[in-house]
């Protein structure tokens, strides 16, 4: 990935148990001009959670107390926070699992340091793009499709698709260019940023996520169709294959 700008002493929480991987990744961070924040299991990171929200968060899946899973579903129900999985928990399920439960990315260890800020400058940006302004008008309409984009909702056939913030963005990118192939490389730098060119799983597992999600909405009704070995379309006719990952 690309390197990251400085920061601006957003205040980051790393919740990490191992001592030595806390103290890096401090270091790192401090180095980049950021203000890290450590809790050590699960139920310290809601209490630092709840007294002065930070900017990101550092999750870890192997915690005392209260697990990573647990530690995410609890923030989600009351916030959009930026959470960035950091853990030893490699497989497939995992992944689908913490990008599922509303992680904004999710890397494995070991991890190089300088790809670990990289990525934390990455979910912060898309952070401000998700708050800031949005001057291009209140709504994308597509058959069977409502999106909100001044309120970031998104309706499906009149339900509310609850989605997560790099859902949605996936969603709206191809929204707004139907019946298009947009290349895999493309949907990763417009909705992750730049450095994710080549990080086709991560978009797989998200893509997964959203159909799974608009599905329970629309049964029945295909949004996003897969031209393989090339990209996704948002498939205005409604075409009934093509909807694998």
């Amino acid at each position: 990935m690309t390197g990251p700008p400085p920061g601006h002493g957003e205040r980051i929480l790393v919740v990490e148990d191992e001592p030595d991987f806390a103290d890096l990744t401090v270091l790192w961070l401090e180095r980049h001009g950021w203000h890290p924040l450590v809790a050590a299991d699960g139920p310290e990171a809601l209490r630092m959670l709840d007294e002065a929200p930070p900017d990101l968060v550092l999750l870890d899946v192997g915690l005392p107390g209260l697990d990573g899973w647990g530690v995410i579903e609890r923030i989600r129900e009351r916030s959009r926070i930026p959470i960035v999985f950091v853990t030893a928990r490699d497989s497939d399920a995992d992944k689908v699992r913490g990008l599922g439960l509303g992680a904004d990315d999710y890397v494995t260890k070991p991890i190089s340091f300088p790809e670990l800020v990289a990525r934390v400058a990455a979910a912060l940006r898309r952070a401000i793009s998700w708050s800031g302004p949005d001057n291009r008008g209140q709504e994308i309409r597509r058959p069977g499709l409502l999106v909100d984009t001044r309120g970031h909702r998104v309706y499906a056939e009149g339900h509310q698709v609850h989605l997560t913030p790099t859902e949605y963005r996936l969603l709206r990118h191809l929204a707004e260019r139907p019946d298009e192939v947009i290349a895999h490389a493309d949907l990763l730098r417009s909705v992750w940023g730049p450095g994710y060119d080549d990080d086709v799983h991560l978009l797989r597992v998200t893509m997964r996520n959203l159909r799974a999600k608009l599905a329970q909405a629309a049964p029945g009704r295909h949004y996003v169709v897969t031209s393989y070995g090339q990209g996704y379309r948002f498939a205005c006719d409604d075409d009934p294959g093509g909807s694998g990952s």
